[in-house]
């Protein structure tokens, strides 16, 4: 069967598993080979049994990081589109650069696992962590960029709405109150005000774009809302402003009575009040899972990890390829000490009490020295 040794894995063979090989990273021969197939980055381990199991347990820890790193890149990955040009027989480009960034990541992984294969795991974990920190940050830019777009695509469909509903004159609501103008400034500013704390705003990866659409688009009707019941409250009188002016504000867009700085207050109002989304909590702040790396945690996690790191220098002078644990070989050649010989004497017991000494072992009590302490015997006269 193919695949079940170092020497069978070549490009475009099966592999273990059954999937094509379509790179290979690196190979020793017996020892390992770093590969790839078509869903993710894989390891060939030694020919020799007892080996490949050292190897596996060496790398067993790093496991669960490279499935978090494979589950990340998964989508960008050539096999799993299906938009293929069959007019033009090539592929369309963003499934190219996609197809691109996941052969990047796979290169890196395959790195850092011939470092751990090599016997440093430590910085093999270090390396696969930074690999997963930035396809993180990359899935984020992305998210960031969709985000952005909905609320943009949002405000431009929201203004033409209201704006054909006053064309159309239904209903009267929106076409006698200048509901249309509110709406659209509102959503405008609720946009200005995304755009301007968008580095500073918590965004999903877009893996969740669904949950960036819903934040984004929730952001932009309640700017609208916001408009429109600001615009009720001082058409209605029920709050009054003055700035520097014998009569109140009176927001209005067109009409008779509308003058020129009213149509502008109106404007300024409008648009402020699409500020107001700030005031609606981060919904894609997550409250239900703890952070990683908690201060009461930190400092226990910090001070392991350079246990681990100092423990792992340690060993390093004698891990290598045929020896990925960095176990010491001892005079039985085994991984560990041969046990010390069995005193046939450890069951007696060493007391001296029922011990014969020799004259010259022992002192009489003249020459002891004398006792201090204690209680004076009292004397009787």
């Amino acid at each position: 069967m193919n695949g079940e040794t170092v020497g069978d894995i070549s490009v475009g063979k099966p592999d273990l598993a059954g999937l094509d090989v379509v790179a290979v990273y690196s190979k020793v021969p017996k020892i390992y080979a770093v590969y790839a197939n078509s869903e993710r980055v894989m390891i060939q381990y030694a020919d020799d049994e007892k080996l490949a199991m050292e190897q596996r347990l060496a790398l067993a820890h790093l496991a669960p990081l490279r499935g978090e790193i494979n589950g990340l890149i998964d989508g960008w990955r050539g096999s799993k589109h299906v938009g293929f040009d069959k007019t033009q027989g090539r592929r369309h480009p963003n499934i190219k650069a996609a197809d691109a960034r996941a052969k990047r990541y796979d290169r890196r992984t395959a790195d850092a696992l011939v470092v751990a294969l090599q016997g440093d795991q430590a910085s093999a974990e270090m390396l696969l962590s930074a690999i997963k920190r930035e396809i993180i940050d990359e899935r984020t830019s992305t998210g960031r960029v969709q985000y952005v777009l909905t609320a943009g695509f949002l405000t431009v469909a929201v203004f033409i709405v209201f704006w054909l509903l006053h064309a159309l004159n239904f209903p009267k609501f929106v076409a006698q109150n200048d509901t249309w103008m509110a709406t659209g400034l509102g959503c405008l500013g609720a946009f200005f005000s995304i755009a301007i704390g968008i580095r500073g705003r918590t965004i999903q990866t877009d893996l969740r774009l669904r949950d960036n659409l819903v934040d984004a688009g929730l952001r932009i009707v309640i700017g609208a809302i916001s408009a429109v019941v600001l615009f009720a409250i001082f058409r209605s009188h029920m709050f009054e402003l003055s700035l520097g002016q014998t009569r109140p504000i009176t927001l209005c867009v067109s009409g008779p009575t509308c003058n020129p700085p009213d149509i502008d207050i109106a404007i300024v109002v409008a648009f402020l009040a699409g500020f107001s989304e700030r005031l609606v909590g981060n919904l894609l702040d997550s409250k239900f899972v703890p952070a990683i790396g908690e201060p009461a945690t930190a400092s226990v996690s910090q001070s392991t990890a350079r246990a681990d790191i100092s423990r792992a220098a340690a060993l390093r002078s004698q891990a290598d390829a045929t020896n990925p644990l960095g176990r010491t070989e001892f005079a039985n050649g085994k991984g560990v000490p041969e046990a010390l010989p069995a005193d046939p004497d450890d069951h007696l017991d060493y007391c001296l009490c029922d011990t014969e000494l020799d004259d010259d072992e022992t002192t009489d009590d003249l020459n002891l020295p004398k006792a201090s302490g204690g209680i004076e015997k009292p004397v009787v006269h």
